[in-house]
């Protein structure tokens, strides 16, 4: 027999959003400003779009509103929020902000506010001023967070075939407003029994009675007939207070009586055998108890991709027009990053020779530094993959058994209640792989680790094997019949999503769908349960510095990405690393003249980046080693 998984939870979970703001502005010249909220959210193509506003507190600079938002939380997305504070000076027209006077705005992702623990603080600002705090705080809605689990039996049923015992099902109906019943359980029937005992069934308490443990329940007993002429064999009714021991419930079992009969009559009874209630422990109470979620990357650098100088290479780019490579990549580890607090991503290439020796490697570092193969955040992951890109040399064969052994090693840490972790390795590839049996055997043993695999398939080739992989109707099962724990594994083909979507399409919803209920089924399994919320930061800097989106910062700011003192575990340290660091001070790419330049312009000599007649590319290259930004003389690299 199959192992059956179950069905993956639902991708998306209600939060409530609590706002209050502390030290605004003061706009008011005899009183304290009137502070409101207005939330916008905007799409893909769309502008801000409101989806609502607080009330307004009057004379206050410090406000808590009780006005609260309920909004779709969906992992795989990247949903950005934009916080307004208006001082109302028009009471009557409040909605209408042109006569309303603006104090601050924030913007965010409902990601970086999930992630941040208890709540998110971040500035407001008013022409790049601070203008007060904001803070948000998120709640998952509390609708669904219980499930009761059943064991149900009957005895004595009256019997109703003439040639043979009855074939009793039990159906399970909520009461509504007027004393109508809603089916909302229906088991199979056991075949030829007057005494049935049911599988074991679960259900939601939202489904079953609303979340309310009084509400009536009536349960039935039917006589299944193959023609659909079901025969009802009684009923009785209970609340689940009255039957969960657990809520201080005494009654194990009631008498089944037949309502079609004149004269009441026992026609049978109904156990319960066993009724518990238990938590249900979503995506986002792990996350927001503190679980990390780690992002580790694997790119395809075979030859089958194609030269990258070639503009019909899959690996062929231009300033108007990025690759489905990095396409994949901002799309995919722009959801992922900001759950990773340190934002440092293991980044891996497989199936290129790599220099001096040319040797072809399944496995290496995107930025050659062996002891230390992170990159700091996604556009490290992007300028590690065009600096191999353009110092490896494309080979093959396609093998993953290397790569997923590596991913396996971060995922086997030690991951305890204490300290949760759960990693996702984003392999992009372009074609059909050459280990497939070794794959098979390694995603069986990965299935018993905090880890899922996400494979993106770029390009138009044949990725039938990739279809095997993703096991959503046939586990895998290793050469020695292991079968694996839990389904894993996530393929998308690239083209057709973005066919699908069209050109602003996120291929991040279709690649990390699965992702909340894998999450939430590893701990499940290894009984894992949610810490507390917890405060991880309150201000969110992805490229520190006060340049703002600038990821190589050109002067002592403290937070630089990339220091070039001896820390150790700096990303990019000394060494063969591909930003190698001189005797320049603090700064790892000091600028000349120019100023802001992250790349400054020396003597053409030692640069390997030389403009000329290929001033398009961006990295043309040419005979100088391995250094990629090197800060002196060849032979100190």
């Amino acid at each position: 027999m199959a192992q059956s998984f179950p069905p993956p939870s639902d991708t998306s979970s209600k939060v409530e959003l609590s706002i209050s703001c502390s030290n605004l502005k003061n706009l008011d010249y005899f009183s304290k400003s009137d502070p409101a909220v207005f939330l916008y959210t905007r799409g893909r193509e769309a502008g801000w779009v409101k989806v609502g506003r607080t009330e307004v507190i009057d004379n206050n600079l410090n406000p808590k509103f009780s006005t609260t938002f309920r909004l779709e939380y969906r992992f795989e997305e990247i949903q950005n929020l934009q916080f307004v504070v208006y001082d109302v000076d028009d009471k009557h027209h409040v909605d209408n902000i042109d006569k309303q006077e603006l104090v601050g705005t924030m913007e965010c992702t409902l990601a970086e506010i999930m992630a941040a623990g208890e709540h998110l603080t971040k500035s407001l600002r008013l022409q790049g001023n601070p203008a007060g705090k904001i803070t948000i705080q998120a709640e998952e809605v509390q609708d669904s967070k219980f499930v009761v689990d059943f064991e149900l039996s009957a005895t004595k049923l009256e019997k109703k075939d003439f040639f043979g015992k009855s074939d009793p099902y039990i159906e399970i109906a909520k009461a509504q407003e007027g004393g109508a019943f809603t089916v909302v359980y229906r088991s199979k029937p056991i075949m030829k029994t007057l005494s049935p005992r049911w599988p074991k069934f679960q259900m939601e308490i939202q489904k079953l009675c609303s979340g309310d443990w009084e509400r009536t329940l009536q349960f039935s007993v039917w006589d299944w007939n193959k023609s659909g002429n079901n025969v009802i064999i009684g009923v009785c009714t209970a609340s689940l207070k009255d039957i969960c021991p657990e809520r201080g419930g005494q009654v194990f079992h009631l008498d089944l009586t037949n309502p079609t009969y004149k004269k009441k009559k026992t026609t049978g009874m109904l156990v319960f055998t066993s009724v518990r209630v238990t938590p249900v422990y979503s995506f986002v109470d792990y996350i927001k108890g503190g679980c990390q979620i780690s992002l580790i990357t694997a790119v395809d650098f075979t030859a089958s991709n194609g030269h990258p100088s070639d503009p019909s290479s899959l690996h062929y780019s231009t300033p108007s027009q990025e690759n489905e490579y990095i396409q994949a990549i901002r799309s995919v580890a722009s959801v992922l990053a900001p759950y990773d607090s340190d934002q440092m991503i293991p980044a891996f290439g497989f199936g290129a020779q790599l220099p001096p020796e040319w040797e072809i490697s399944h496995c290496f570092p995107l930025n050659f530094n062996y002891q230390n193969p992170e990159v700091y955040g996604v556009q490290g992951i992007l300028d590690a993959y065009q600096y191999t890109l353009h110092n490896v040399k494309l080979h093959g064969p396609t093998n993953f058994s290397s790569f997923l052994d590596r991913a396996m090693q971060y995922a086997s840490a030690q991951n305890t209640q204490q300290s949760q972790n759960y990693f996702i390795l984003l392999v992009i590839t372009d074609g059909e792989i050459t280990d497939m049996s070794h794959t098979v055997n390694k995603i069986v043993d990965a299935s018993r680790l905090p880890l899922s695999i996400v494979i993106v398939g770029v390009g138009g080739a044949d990725f039938k094997n990739m279809e095997v992989l993703d096991a959503d109707d046939t586990p895998l099962k290793s050469q020695s019949g292991q079968a694996m724990a839990r389904d894993i594994v996530q393929f998308v083909p690239f083209r057709e999503i973005m066919k699908k979507a069209g050109p602003n399409g996120c291929v991040a919803k279709e690649t990390l769908a699965e992702i909340p209920g894998q999450v939430t089924a590893f701990m499940k399994a290894n009984n894992i349960k949610p810490n507390p919320p917890i405060l991880r930061r309150h201000e969110t800097t992805v490229y520190g510095g006060p340049q703002g989106p600038t990821p190589y910062p050109s002067a002592p700011q403290g937070p630089a990405l990339y220091p070039s003192a001896p820390e150790g575990p700096a990303p990019y340290p000394d060494g063969p690393a591909p930003y190698p660091s001189a005797p320049q001070g603090p700064a790892l790419y000091p600028s000349a003249p120019e100023g802001p330049a992250p790349y400054p312009n020396g003597p053409q000599g030692p640069a390997t980046n030389p403009s000329g007649p290929q001033a398009s590319a961006p990295y043309p290259s040419a005979p100088p080693v391995l250094a990629f930004y090197p800060s002196g003389p060849q032979d100190s690299v």
